[in-house]
């Protein structure tokens, strides 16, 4: 964790070139490794928009903009009743600029993703991880399977510039309790209160900052600075909860913001598979052994912390862990699959921290026992194999899913393309043309058509499961999209 007590002056010229040699490595590596999911993935970058994108990623006339900012962010009132406005404002950016080019549409949200990697390398450098701590954690998330579902949906670009901003309101909390300038606060605010204008999963912030503050060294001589930058965080929040009541006034009516024992499971759930790159979901032999592989990997390394940690490793990593079922709590509104990004980056995180921490006590063990070292350095590459082999697999299902011949999606997409909602849904109509085109070279020329298609499916779905292996026809997929 950070010393939040080193002098508040300039770093000496050694230091500070060594950062700035850390943040470029940084930066380097997370733009490595997207390079190397989009050249794997590459097909990807070719399908075409995917449900909510057909009428969320358009241009905007200047009137529907500003209506955002005083009543829900979606004009069309198709989506969840919100006020999101800078959500909206990045939809329409996106389909003023790009348009109908699918491949840049991608190309943009791949920037985002890296920007992403980049802001958070800048915080877990803040936290005095080591190169390798963020190494583990970058490629943990990249080839996880919440990082393909994020990525793979044009319009969850808003979900991850969300993401963006909370982790740099975290970033400048950490700055703003080592330097305690005036800027920093400021900054932290202004992000929060960005995230807070794009999605509501920034309102667990308030609780976020404040483990990171129990989580440092000596916390109780930064207490005045943490609570001056918590309640101004806490302050946005309740601001922009009480706009949301007042502007939308049917936000309070949405089912989702009941209470049920069904959602605490879904939290669970959701916590559950934020520790597991692959998914808690399991189809098949294959991915069930993965998955059980990596759990007793993560079982090993908690017997070893506790065996050899020191009493402030031990409590970062329960800190962290705690930090990641913070970051869940958004499932007791609406669970989403891809909603669980956060928490995976706190549950990677802690796995850095624990490798790091045991790496350190068996190195500097006697010559005797050097053993140790060398057989946690083979469980490590061992267990982090069996983790990457399981996000890759599970990714690779996500982008079955979103194929355009698969069966779920052509439904999901046929609502917006054949305008089969009960009030007009504003899609841009070069984009319903291309749809209607991809259906009928499957032969689907109107409803009845699509109708006859999803209970054949229904029927007969080993007719169709074999399609998968060429996906040249309609097929259906192994995992559902939404599924954890």
């Amino acid at each position: 964790m950070p010393d939040f007590e080193t002098d508040r002056g300039a770093r000496p010229k050694v230091t500070r070139s060594r950062h700035r040699r850390e943040v470029f490595y940084v930066a380097l590596f997370g733009g490595g490794l997207l390079l190397v999911w989009s050249y794997v993935f590459l097909s990807t970058y070719h399908y075409p928009f995917y449900w909510d994108d057909y009428h969320l990623i358009r241009p905007y006339s200047f009137s529907e903009l500003l209506s955002t900012l005083h009543a829900r962010s979606d004009p069309a009132k198709l989506e969840t009743p919100a006020f999101r406005p800078l959500a909206t404002f990045l939809f329409a950016i996106e389909g003023s600029i790009f348009g109908e080019n699918i491949v840049f549409q991608r190309i943009f949200v791949a920037g985002l993703m890296e920007i992403l990697l980049f802001v958070l390398g800048l915080f877990l450098l803040e936290l005095r991880l080591g190169f390798f701590q963020i190494g583990i954690v970058f490629v943990l998330f990249v080839f996880s399977r919440v990082f393909a579902s994020l990525i793979m949906w044009v319009s969850l670009g808003s979900l991850i510039l969300c993401y963006i901003f909370m982790v740099l309101a975290a970033y400048f909390f950490l700055i703003w309790m080592k330097r305690r300038r005036l800027l920093h606060v400021l900054l932290l605010f202004m992000c929060t209160a960005g995230a807070a204008l794009i999605r509501e999963e920034a309102y667990v912030l308030p609780v976020a900052l404040s483990l990171l503050w129990s989580m440092s060294p000596r916390p109780w001589r930064t207490w005045r600075y943490s609570l001056v930058a918590v309640l101004g965080v806490l302050t946005i929040a309740a601001v922009h909860f009480a706009l949301r009541s007042i502007l939308v006034p049917e936000a309070h009516l949405d089912p989702n913001l009941a209470f049920t024992v069904g959602k605490l499971k879904m939290l669970l759930i959701s916590i559950g598979s934020s520790w597991l790159p692959g998914g808690l979901s399991t189809i098949g032999l294959a991915d069930s052994l993965l998955a059980a592989l990596w759990i007793g990997f993560l079982i090993g390394l908690a017997v070893m912390v506790a065996l050899w940690g020191g009493t402030r490793s031990r409590w970062r990593v329960v800190g962290t862990c705690f930090l990641s079922c913070v970051l869940a709590s958004p499932a007791l509104g609406a669970p989403r699959a891809f909603g669980i990004a956060m928490p995976t980056l706190a549950c990677m995180t802690a796995i850095a921290i624990v490798i790091a921490e045991v790496w350190r006590q068996t190195g500097s063990a006697k010559h005797v026992h050097r053993w140790r070292h060398y057989a946690f350095v083979g469980y490590v590459i061992i267990g982090l194999a069996v983790g990457l082999a399981g996000g890759i697999r599970r990714s690779m299902y996500v982008a079955e899913y979103l194929h355009p011949n698969c069966i779920p999606r052509i439904a999901e997409d046929a609502v917006l393309i054949f305008n089969l909602r009960e009030r007009y849904v504003p899609v841009p109509e070069e984009r319903t043309e291309a749809g209607r085109t991809r259906l009928r070279a499957l032969g689907l020329y109107n409803v009845p058509d699509l109708e006859g298609l999803y209970h054949d499916s229904e029927e007969h779905p080993e007719r169709y499961e074999r399609n998968r292996q060429t996906r040249q026809a309609a097929f259906l997929p192994k995992y559902a999209y939404l599924s954890f």
